[in-house]
């Protein structure tokens, strides 16, 4: 399907990285990909996969030899906001309040716009109360939350978030994935990069790679699940596993007892559907 005119496009980008042997290695291999506006994206992938070299690619961010066209579309030519594994990584200010307007500055907001604004996104992401808390005083989450905060200050048409929920706890990933979904909804095109599978909604796009390729493009029932029953008893393998990753314990419950005839198509993904099919066993 031919992707909207204003779309985010690559085509046919290869960026190579040489080993310690001398050998070449490609860190993307002939890449087609694009993001519509306002659309959902999930990258997933083992270490090494290629998924971080995409996201920075798409965020705008400075590559080394790169090599093929892109078309940057509704994101412009600046580079996007960028919210890594690591928040320490990217803080730059000393307290999450001058974190914020720091972003606001960059983004080159006017002066007497950014004292309102500040506090706007200080009291939508939860910070207002630790604005003046120096980063030595919070937690891991709450510097990440800052950092958020931070990355979605200047309402940028596009966000990527690198596994950025990777080193929290449940509370601290359930408050970023809220903040990333009310920018979702605002109409901000978001690239949520991740290995916590049970982030995938089964209806949203999964792009998954493996050494440097993209091996699947669809949903995440299909990731997960495969496309069809039928095409499991040929290939035991779904795109999940072919691509080297671990599928989760409920969608691997279901598939196992879709094996043994307990469950059909198509298999629970919320939790009110799980309960309804526990119910039944």
């Amino acid at each position: 399907m031919q992707a909207p005119v204003d779309s985010l496009v690559l085509t046919d980008v290869n960026i190579e990285r040489i080993l310690e042997s001398g050998e070449v290695s490609p860190r993307l291999d002939h890449i087609d990909f694009s993001i519509a506006p306002s659309e959902w994206v999930n990258i997933v992938g083992t270490n090494g996969s290629g998924k971080s070299t995409l996201a920075r690619l798409l965020a705008g961010l400075t590559i080394d030899g790169v090599h093929g066209s892109w078309n940057r579309g509704f994101a412009g030519n600046r580079p996007m906001p960028y919210v890594m594994q690591s928040p320490d990584s990217q803080l730059f200010a000393e307290t999450p309040r001058q974190e914020v307007r720091f972003a606001l500055e960059w983004q080159g907001i006017e002066a007497d716009e950014i004292i309102q604004r500040t506090e706007l996104v200080l009291e939508h992401t939860g910070l207002l109360a630790i604005a003046d808390v120096p980063w030595n005083r919070l937690s891991g989450g709450q510097r990440q939350l800052a950092a958020v905060a931070a990355a979605t200050a200047a309402s940028a048409p596009l966000i990527v978030f690198d596994e950025a929920t990777s080193m929290l706890d449940d509370q601290s990933c359930a408050e970023v994935m809220r903040l990333a979904s009310a920018l979702h909804l605002q109409g901000t095109a978001v690239v949520w990069v991740t290995q916590r599978l049970q982030e995938l909604g089964g209806g949203s796009r999964v792009v998954a790679m493996r050494e440097g390729h993209i091996v699947f493009d669809g949903l995440g029932r299909h990731f997960l699940y495969g496309a069809h029953e039928e095409a499991l008893h040929l290939n035991p393998f779904t795109p999940c596993q072919a691509c080297g990753l671990r599928l989760p314990y409920l969608p691997a419950l279901a598939l196992e007892l879709g094996r043994q005839g307990k469950l059909a198509r198509p298999y629970p993904e919320t939790a009110a559907e799980w309960e309804q099919v526990l119910a039944r066993l």
